[in-house]
Formats: C-alpha cells, sequence, structure tokens
C-alpha cells in the first residue's frame, strides 16, 4: 500500500547533521557554548586519553553537546552504564538520547550533580570533563560549579576542563586550584588545550 505524503515524510526525515545542530544551538545561546562546532576527533581524543576511572567508578561529561567527546569516551574504553552525561539544552540532551540510548544522558544543571547521579556514586567520579565554556563564567559561577565537582569526585583527582584560549579557563587562585595544561592539539578548530585541575 503507497505511503501518503506525511507518513512519506515521517519515515525519510533524518536526523540534523551534528555540526549543524551544534551551530543552531550555538546561534540561540552563545554563551552556552564554547564554540560554534563541534570537538574534532583529536581533541576528543586527547580529552579521553587522559580520563582514570577506577572499574567500581563512573565518568561525568558537562555538556555533552552533539556527542563528540561522549563518543572519544566510549571509544577509549568507558562502559556506557559507567557514563553519565549532563546536558542542560532539551534539544541536545534529546540528540544525545536518540544517538548514545546505552549511556546515562540527564538534562539538568551541573551545579546539581550531587542530585542528579545516582546517591552511590557520590565519591566514585573517577574524571569529570567539563565541556561548558568556564572561561565565560564569572568566577562565582565558577567557584560553585568547582566545589560540586569535588564533592563527587574520591580526594586528590583532577578533573578535565578543556579551552580555546592560551590560558587556563578557570581562576585558579581564587578558587583554591592546582591547574596545569596536559595537552594540545592544533587539530580543532580553533587549537585547544586540555588543562587538569585539583585542589591546592
Amino acid at each position: 500500500m503507497p505511503l501518503d505524503r506525511a507518513e512519506a515524510t515521517s519515515t525519510t526525515r533524518k536526523a540534523p547533521h551534528p555540526a549543524w545542530l551544534f551551530f543552531k544551538r550555538w546561534m540561540a545561546n552563545p554563551l552556552a557554548m564554547a564554540s560554534i562546532t563541534p570537538s574534532s576527533p583529536a581533541l576528543s581524543n586527547l580529552i579521553a586519553s587522559k580520563v582514570r576511572r577506577d572499574p567500581d567508578e563512573i565518568v561525568v561529561e558537562f555538556g555533552g553537546g552533539t556527542g563528540a567527546i561522549t563518543k572519544a569516551l566510549l571509544e577509549n574504553g568507558v562502559p556506557p552504564s559507567r557514563l553519565y552525561t549532563i546536558e542542560l539544552d532539551p534539544e541536545l540532551a534529546a540528540y544525545l538520547r536518540q544517538h548514545f540510548p546505552e549511556v546515562n544522558v540527564i538534562e539538568g544543571n551541573v551545579t546539581d550533580v550531587q542530585k542528579l547521579i545516582p546517591s552511590q556514586f557520590i565519591g566514585k567520579v573517577g574524571t569529570v570533563v567539563v565541556g561548558i565554556p568556564m572561561i565565560l563564567i564569572p568566577v562565582d559561577a565558577q567557584r560553585k560549579i568547582v566545589e560540586e565537582i569535588f564533592k563527587v569526585m574520591p580526594e586528590g583527582r583532577q578533573f578535565l576542563a578543556y579551552t580555546y584560549s592560551a590560558r587556563s579557563p578557570l581562576k585558579r587562585k581564587p578558587l583554591g586550584l592546582h591547574g596545569r595544561r596536559v595537552g594540545f592539539t592544533m587539530a580543532n578548530i580553533p587549537p585547544a588545550s586540555v588543562w587538569g585541575y585539583t585542589k591546592a
């Protein structure tokens, strides 16, 4: 039986290309997105290579976007059941759920991370990967995010953040942080650095 026009449209409609969706969400809220394009495979794999996770621990990603880093984390050995991706934007969260159905995608604010992840994983987050533009966030808001990160991680662990700036995306001294550049790649638009942070 031939499909009518509405049925044909629904069966042939494709999901948006991740670069287009990312750009569209950037246009809607430029300050919420670190770039107009998703992270490159070079940057995503660089970040994933710096992640530490013991067998009983999880990894938490702040700002999943269209899943470039999510994909790299999975390909670098993080089991999907052990990956929690927090995304504030409803459209991006829905995209992530569609394309990474086995990953724990949570729509919400990263400052609520203690409420958003299961209670048994408080203190069992091996690494937090910060994919939101921290360099654009005021220092008081940075402090709130950093405090929440350290509440869910074991003592002494570092969290990761990446930036397209030549300087640290976080105010280290006001936030009581030790921070250092742990990686850099030119194979990204724009070139990017990965930073690791621990308590001072």
